[in-house]
């Protein structure tokens, strides 16, 4: 047999695999060695091979897919269990083999991830054989299609369902079997390797078998419980007939699977309750209690830590209790136990309404106590995507504790932060469907699918929203409170996506004003509103004004929250940005690169902040002459973006933009006309007509095409994007500038000089007016304008020799600007879109 394309079987002297997940051996597995010869025989006859394990619930198809992995350990040299009853077991399963596999890991794109270790599994040969197990899957054409490696290795999947069979989807083939209950001689197997004393006299066995309906589940747990109680079998089993006729009559024909396990139950959780002293009383007590509430967790491992309110010295013979008992899967390695998803199914209805409601609450507060500060740090990624599965699986939304409320939202900030956004906005809608008896909460959660929505590009449906939430907020707690100004705020992001920068920039002014009356300057709220008007007035072009209030800001929240903490570092970017807009490259530098690596050191190296900062620092390079920092930066910047975003997501095409103006300066013009090409259709589809960012990146692709040559081209963009800019900021704005310039250089190329004189002429009055003198943009408006002057036959050799030389203080002798003044040449206006995302 071989395991894999030419590989052999791995010699009894190696090394074990690489097994992530695998649960552990099961000590009185039994039987099923038709089904387990019939998986090896079918994965070792072929390379790429697929075995699917179906059957009905509790039946063993998980610990028939483990008892493979175990006993053919040897001709494999990763084995990897990945829980597939939903998106997110099945992402942080992949996440984790990521990391395993040395790729990058991100919770931002799990897709991408996914494809990433897709590819490595296929490609590489180096990692030997493989085994994948996806357990409890519900549809396997669609995790065929979404998560199967291409090629190589052997995958067993385990499902209820078996309509796959004989072969899948897209070619992927699928053998398998439909695993029944066990035989009789299978079951007295099971049963004698779990309570062998119990099973007398003859025929006791077959009996509990047949009353069982020989379902693996319920005999290992009738069997532990007869191995540790007193009862005598024939008791049970009288008791047990009882009661099955009884439940027969109250459940539905669709309930009839789980009768036999509802039975057993009923009688074990009384017995529970019963012991030969007051400390085997209490003991019982508690396993019955964690049993009931872990019914209502998803059903995944849950670690001990989880109930660290319970007395330790208590939790631990709860734990042993339910051990002996088989009630659950104990995982040693992680300290972690799981139930049985049936089993939990079970425990829930046995319980009454009111049980029911007090378990499920006590669940929720749990993990209310356990949820992680910050649902935004990396740190806690992995703790939160468990909880959101616990959320689901529990309804937490229901609850009406505020500290689950706060839980809830939490979750959302965490998916939101990573970019799942249908998930976010699914729970989101669940809680204001229920959040009805508590307007701050309801405010929080449409305040958040509100954001969700301009995250999406909708900003006329988010104003529309949040000025209706803002209303409705000022009717209920008038127009001063912190929450009233919290839906302003919303009001005035969602005019500032729709470009209405006077409007937006007004609101914010206002905004401010009432939270200095309402709070100290240094509040952590005067300081966020300080913080959205500085970048208001960088949005209107007064650059001045917002460097001098991004100043403030930052010493304010330097000393409150410190010089590492994420919005003192966000205001440190703006800070600099304004610095790269008034011309002040050396200062933006110093101040940007003291940000990124403040980044690093607080492990945020990849948060959308800290992306966004690299490309204000490959700007910065670049203007000051460096572009193979430059576009080392936007390189690195888009590689992270691509690993949490597709391509034409609003935080991508930015990158792209930017990258695009350092590939030309850097000599990589083919790759340069690629992105123009394919930029415009997502930049037009993603941004209304008036927004400032496509005009802007009209202007880049502009100096694209006249490095290429396409000088009628390069005319085209720049004419539209300085006409839209101009509709937007007005004539003589700041933003409106370089591209004038541009405009001009276009006609001049084109051999249109007196239009370009005279654009020229113009555009550096404008300059003089609104610019300092030595401010870049101004610089090179004189520049381009002597150029054109020299080409209608001036004489204008002092004024370029004086130019020259203030180039060379400014920026430096070996700066490209200033080399290439040894003769009549013009210059490019560099173009920085500035315009929110």
């Amino acid at each position: 047999m071989t395991t894999g394309p030419g590989r052999p079987r791995r010699g009894e002297h190696e090394l074990l695999p690489v097994t992530g997940g695998v649960p552990r051996a099961d000590p009185h597995f039994t039987g099923r060695e038709a089904a387990l010869e019939r998986i090896h025989d079918f994965l070792g006859s072929r390379p790429g091979a697929r075995f699917l394990i179906s059957g009905g619930n509790g039946v063993g198809k998980s610990r028939i897919a483990a008892e493979y992995a175990y006993r053919h350990a040897r001709e494999y040299d990763l084995i990897w269990w990945i829980p597939a009853a939903t998106d997110i077991e099945t992402h942080r399963a992949y996440l984790r083999l990521a990391e395993h596999l040395g790729l990058p890991v991100s919770y931002e794109h799990v897709p991408r991830t996914v494809q990433s270790v897709r590819r490595e599994l296929s490609e590489r040969a180096d990692l030997g054989s493989w085994l994948l197990v996806f357990d409890d899957v519900v549809d396997a054409q669609a995790l065929a299609s979404e998560y199967f490696p291409h090629s190589g290795g052997h995958i067993i999947v385990t499902s209820r369902h078996h309509r796959w069979l004989p072969r899948g989807q897209g070619g992927q083939r699928f053998d398998g079997q439909v695993v029944p209950r066990l035989t009789t001689a299978e079951s007295l197997s099971l049963l004698r390797r779990i309570c062998p004393e119990r099973l007398e006299p003859p025929g006791d066995g077959e009996r509990l078998a047949e009353l069982l309906e020989h379902l693996p589940l319920a005999l290992s747990q009738v069997g532990a419980f007869l191995r540790e109680s007193a009862m005598p079998t024939g008791d049970f089993l009288d008791l047990f007939e009882e009661r099955y006729d009884a439940m027969l009559w109250q459940m539905g024909a669709e309930d009839d699977h789980t009768a036999p396990l509802r039975v057993a139950w009923s009688i074990q959780a009384e017995h529970m309750l019963e012991g030969a002293d007051e400390r085997e009383r209490e003991t019982g007590r508690v396993a019955l209690e964690l049993v009931r509430l872990c019914a209502f967790f998803a059903p995944l491992p849950l670690s001990r830590g989880l109930f660290h309110r319970t007395d330790g010295a208590v939790l631990d013979r709860a734990l042993e209790y339910m051990r002996r008992h088989d009630l659950a899967f104990f995982d040693d390695r992680n300290d972690a136990f799981q139930l049985h998803e049936l089993f939990q199914s079970v425990v829930r209805d046995s319980l009454t309404m009111a049980e029911r409601v007090h378990h499920r609450n006590l669940a929720h507060l749990v993990l209310a106590d356990n949820a992680p500060e910050g649902p935004t740090d990396p740190a806690h990624r992995a703790a939160y995507l468990s909880l959101y599965t616990h959320v689901k699986a529990s309804h937490a939304w229901t609850s009406r504790d505020p500290r689950v409320r706060a839980m809830v939202l939490n979750v959302v900030d965490f998916l939101t932060e990573v970019g799942n956004y249908s998930d976010a906005t699914s729970l989101l809608g669940q809680a204001v469907n229920v959040w009805l008896d508590d307007p701050s909460m309801l405010l929080h959660a449409r305040l958040r699918r509100n954001k969700i929505r301009r995250i999406h590009g909708e900003y006329v449906t988010a104003l529309e929203e949040a000025r209706s939430i803002h209303a409705e907020q000022v009717e209920r707690a008038g127009p001063d409170s912190d929450e009233t100004l919290e839906a302003l705020r919303a009001v005035a992001i969602s005019l500032s996506g729709l470009a209405r920068f006077q409007e937006a920039g007004q609101l914010f002014r206002d905004i401010l004003e009432q939270r200095r009356e309402r709070h100290s300057a240094a509040d952590r709220r005067t300081l966020e509103a300080a913080h959205d008007y500085g970048q208001a007035l960088q949005e209107q072009g007064r650059f001045e004004e917002a460097l001098a209030m991004d100043q403030s800001t930052l010493a304010g929240r330097r000393a409150l929250l410190g010089p590492d903490d994420v919005q003192t570092l966000r205001t440190g970017l703006s800070l600099g940005l304004n610095l790269i807009l008034l011309g002040r490259l050396d200062e933006a530098r110093k101040q940007l690169t003291e940000c990124m690596e403040r980044f690093e050191t607080a492990a945020e190296p990849d948060s959308p902040h800290a992306l966004q900062g690299m490309l204000f620092l490959s700007v910065a390079h670049r203007r000051l002459g460096d572009p193979e920092r430059a576009l080392e930066l936007a390189n690195r910047a888009l590689v992270r973006y691509r690993r949490k975003h597709p391509s034409t997501v609003r935080q991508v095409l930015y990158c792209r933009v930017i990258r695009m103006v350092s590939l030309v300066r850097a000599g990589s013009l083919d790759e340069a006309l690629r992105e123009v090409d394919d930029l415009m259709p997502p930049l037009d589809e993603r941004y209304p007509a008036e927004h400032p960012f496509p005009a802007a990146a009209r202007l880049s692709m502009g100096i694209v095409l006249r490095a290429a040559g396409r000088h009628t081209e390069a005319l085209e963009r720049d004419q539209e994007g300085l006409e839209r800019l101009l509709r937007i900021y007005g004539p003589g704005s700041f933003s409106t500038l370089p591209a004038a310039l541009n405009v001009a250089t276009d006609l001049h190329r084109l051999g249109r000089f007196r239009e370009a004189g005279d654009l020229e002429a113009m555009t550096e009055a404008d300059c003089r007016h609104r610019l300092p003198a030595d401010h870049p943009i101004l610089l090179t408006a004189r520049r381009n304008h002597l150029v054109s002057r020299h080409a209608g036959g001036e004489d204008v050799s002092e004024e370029w020799d004086r130019l020259r030389a203030e180039f060379a203080e400014r920026f430096g002798g070996e700066h490209p600007g200033t080399v290439s003044m040894s003769s009549f040449t013009r210059q490019d206006c560099d173009v920085f879109p500035v315009a929110p995302l």
